[in-house]
Order: structure tokens, then C-alpha cells, then sequence
């Protein structure tokens, strides 16, 4: 299968920084390559309980050791991990999301050096969300302890977790859409800059955030190596310190746009009532293995969408709606949903290394079904997108879609026409049906009694079958 001058296969565009290791695809199938040099590494974290601890903590993702499956080379070896279905990034990410990915790092690090091992860095990416909670990733992250030794991945956190975390938490809720920019993390300098003068006084952000930043200023232009010795117990106290901080930083308490979108509408109780079984028995007829629901809010439809799916991909561009989302994931123990955070009219690109190293919305969020539940409304009156481009950006990430129509009747798009002239000629139901038949059928349609909304049941039809695919 592999033959030992050769590599298996080509190294995972996310996956080629490592010179210990590298993921890789076959036939589906996600595996990762353990090489010589991290032989003897890989050897102390499996057999000083490390790994089996993290197990049990349900911090690390398992993993099974399938060499023998592919004639390695000498001291190679090959892993077969729990796979991931949809790995999202930091970006995407809600502040308790981000805040449990920290944790998770954290709880990690305490455990290694439990057993002398210790994490060579504190990268974000190698945590993702995974059955209901933020899991490790990373095998080849771990390395052994030397005594004296400090953390090497100690300014990589801070910008990595601790920064956004606490942007996120004194200045703006959106911050972390700074990862976009600044793949390594968030400057510390910047980070300083951006947040309150008053965060100089918490002795925590003062020595992390504020004279981290100072002090990394002052040494830029040095060459000179500093030697520094660090304790085991200081190392310890270290970690416990900055778990402690980031335990106390909470989801703000602020109102956005549509975060109580669910508390505020205009559907009465029989009316949600007809449109959660209407929902609901065209999910049973579908049987999705993947839902992707665009303009989730709190998530309460994709909770519909799980009862009925394997996976629901539950994404919004509201902060607060997706961090409630994600609280109620954790509170549940659901293990079907997957929040993200992202705004469909600006997506999350392909970025990093030629583009490719973290893979772009479209790639990684496609389905075999699809809501779009009051959402087509906010893409063409909200921001000016013709209905056609709206139903051939849909077609893209899903074959089948349950789709919403909002008259201009209805009080929200009212709320959205009445500071701008109405220059949506064709955003009429005829209009609707007219553009949405360009890609797909319309095998079912239901309007909601007494309410100016109709929702529809679209299947591609097959010319978008041949030139999408």
C-alpha cells in the first residue's frame, strides 16, 4: 500500500508546517503520518497514561494506530483518528466557543505535565468542535518536558486565545473576525491598543495582554537569546493562573440586531406551531444525513433539523444568537449540532498558505439539505442580492433546500424597507417561484394561515445536477 521511499501522500493543505508529521486524505479517509523524528515522542505520550487521560477527559480526539495497514518506514508510524465531518475555525467561532477551545488547551497542558510532557504550541486550529464540544486535535502537538524548560507556546495562546477572548469580551463581540486578517493570532501590540484603558488595572491582562505586548516591543529588534529557567510548580501555577482568567471572562451582556429574534416576531403560537410540523414532515420525507441552516439564530430549528439528521451545520451572523446557540448545545449535551458564526454575503475565504491552508466556507459546509427560514428577505432587501444569485448561491451548498418566503406585507420586511425606497420590483411570490425554478423544482409549497409567508420544498433539477457537480 505505501511503498517506504515515497510518501504516502501528499501532505493536507492545513498540514504541512510539521516537520514530526502531517494529515493526509485516502479515499475519503483522514489519517496522519507520525515520522522517525517524532518516534520516541509518540512513544512517551502513549505509554505515560497521558494520552489515555486526555481520553477520558474527552479532551483529545482517539485516535487508532493502523501501521501495519501501510508498510511504513522505519520508525513511521500511521494514525487513523475519529473522524471529523466539519472542522470550523476561530473565526467562526462564538466567544463560549472560543473560551471552551481555551479551556480544553489549558486542561491539556495541566494533564501533560502531570506526566513530563508539555504542548510544543498553543495554536487555535488545533481545536475544533466535535460531537457537542471543543476537542484537541493535534497528536503531534505534544512533546516531552525538560526540566527548567519554559512554555514555548505561551505567546502563542495569549494571541490565540487570550487576546480575542478578551476583545471579545471588553470592546466588541465581533472581534475575532480579526483571525481573518491575522492567521498566527492577534497581535498582542494590537490587542493592547484595542482594548479599554481600564483592563490596564486587572493585574491578569496587565501582565498577559499589556506588558506581553511591551516587553515583545522592546525585543523585536534584539538577537540575543535570553536564557530563562522555569520551574515545574511555576509552570503549573502559570497554566492555573490562566485558566482562572479565562474562566472569568463572560459572554457580554449586550443586545445585537436579531439576538432575541425568537422573542420578537410576529408569528403567533399556531402559526410557529404549523410551521415547525410543516418543517418537520418534509425532514421525515428527506432523511438528511447533513442539514446546513442558514440564518439560524439560536439555533431552534436546527434543533428541529437534528431530531431528524445526523449532523446540522447551525449557522448565523449574530454573536449573541450564535453564543446562546452554542450555550444550549453544552447545557443539552447535544452532540448533532454545530454552531457557527458567518454572514452568507461574506464568507469565510480560502486563506493562509496559497489560499489553501484554511479551506473556505463552500468547501467545508456543504449538504445534502438545506433551510434557508426567513433569511431570503434579509439577502434581497437587506443587501441588495437579485433573487437569482440568491438560489444559485443555495444551489452551491446543498441540492435540497426548505426555503421561506417573506412577503413585503409582512412587518420585518417592512422594518427593512422603511428608511430606503423599494427597488425590488421582482421580490414578489411570482418573482420568488419565477427565480427559484432557474435552479431547482418546486416539489412542495405551503403558506402559513394568516401570515404573509409561504414556505417552499425545492429539489435541483438536473441541468444544476450536471453543472454543479
Amino acid at each position: 500500500m505505501f511503498n517506504s521511499t515515497q510518501r504516502i501522500c501528499k501532505p493536507h493543505p492545513a498540514s504541512f508546517r510539521d516537520p514530526d508529521g502531517y494529515v493526509f486524505e485516502q479515499n475519503g479517509i483522514y489519517y496522519r503520518l507520525v515520522s522517525a523524528s517524532y518516534a520516541a515522542t509518540y512513544t512517551a505520550l502513549m505509554e505515560s497514561g497521558c494520552y489515555a487521560a486526555c481520553i477520558e477527559q474527552k479532551l483529545l480526539l482517539p485516535h487508532e494506530d493502523v501501521s501495519v495497514a501501510f508498510a511504513c518506514a522505519e520508525g513511521e508510524k500511521v494514525l487513523l483518528p475519529e473522524q471529523v465531518s466539519c472542522v470550523s475555525y476561530p473565526y467562526e467561532w462564538s466567544f463560549s466557543q472560543l473560551r471552551s477551545a481555551a479551556l480544553c488547551t489549558l486542561e491539556i497542558l495541566q494533564l501533560a505535565l502531570a506526566h513530563n510532557l508539555t504542548l510544543k504550541d498553543a495554536s487555535a486550529y488545533n481545536v475544533t468542535w466535535h460531537h457537542g464540544r471543543m476537542i484537541f486535535l493535534d497528536t503531534l502537538s505534544f512533546t516531552v518536558y525538560n526540566e527548567g524548560q519554559p512554555w514555548v507556546g505561551y505567546r502563542q495562546f495569549c494571541s490565540h486565545f487570550l487576546a480575542p477572548l478578551a476583545l471579545m469580551h471588553h470592546t466588541d463581540m465581533r472581534c475575532n473576525s480579526l483571525f481573518l486578517r491575522h492567521l498566527d493570532g492577534i497581535p498582542l501590540d494590537l490587542a493592547a491598543k484595542l482594548l479599554p484603558w481600564y483592563t490596564k488595572l486587572s493585574p491578569s491582562l496587565a501582565l498577559h495582554i499589556h506588558a506581553h505586548a511591551s516587553l515583545q516591543s522592546k525585543n523585536a529588534d534584539t538577537r540575543k537569546k535570553v536564557a530563562v529557567t522555569v520551574s515545574k510548580k511555576t509552570l503549573s501555577n502559570l497554566f492555573e493562573s490562566l485558566h482562572h482568567l479565562i474562566l472569568g471572562l463572560k459572554t457580554p451582556k449586550v443586545k445585537t440586531e436579531w439576538g432575541s429574534y425568537y422573542t420578537d416576531t410576529n408569528y403567533s403560537e399556531v402559526q410557529a406551531s404549523q410551521k415547525k410540523a410543516i418543517i418537520t414532515g418534509w425532514l421525515q420525507k428527506l432523511n438528511p444525513t447533513r442539514v446546513l441552516d442558514l440564518g439560524s439564530n439560536d439555533g431552534f430549528y436546527s434543533r428541529v433539523a437534528a431530531d431528524h439528521a445526523q449532523e446540522v451545520l447551525s449557522v448565523d451572523i449574530d454573536p449573541i444568537a450564535v453564543d446562546a446557540n452554542t450555550q444550549r448545545c453544552f447545557a443539552e449535551s447535544s452532540t448533532r449540532i454545530q454552531p457557527v458564526l458567518a454572514d452568507i454575503t461574506t464568507p469565510s475565504p480560502g486563506i493562509g498558505w496559497n489560499g489553501a491552508e484554511r479551506a473556505s466556507f463552500f468547501e467545508r459546509m456543504q449538504a445534502d439539505c438545506g433551510m434557508a427560514l426567513a433569511l431570503v428577505h434579509h439577502l434581497v432587501v437587506g443587501n441588495n442580492v437579485p433573487l437569482t444569485s440568491v438560489f444559485k448561491c443555495l444551489r452551491r451548498l446543498a441540492p435540497v433546500w426548505i426555503v421561506e418566503f417573506v412577503s413585503k406585507e409582512d412587518s420585518q420586511v417592512q422594518r427593512l424597507l422603511c428608511n430606503r425606497p423599494d427597488i425590488f420590483p421582482q421580490y414578489t411570490q411570482q418573482g420568488f417561484e419565477q427565480c427559484a425554478q432557474e435552479c431547482f423544482t418546486i416539489e412542495a409549497s405551503h403558506q402559513i394561515a394568516d401570515a404573509h409567508r409561504t414556505l417552499y420544498l425545492l429539489r435541483a433539477c438536473a441541468k444544476w445536477r450536471v453543472n454543479v457537480a
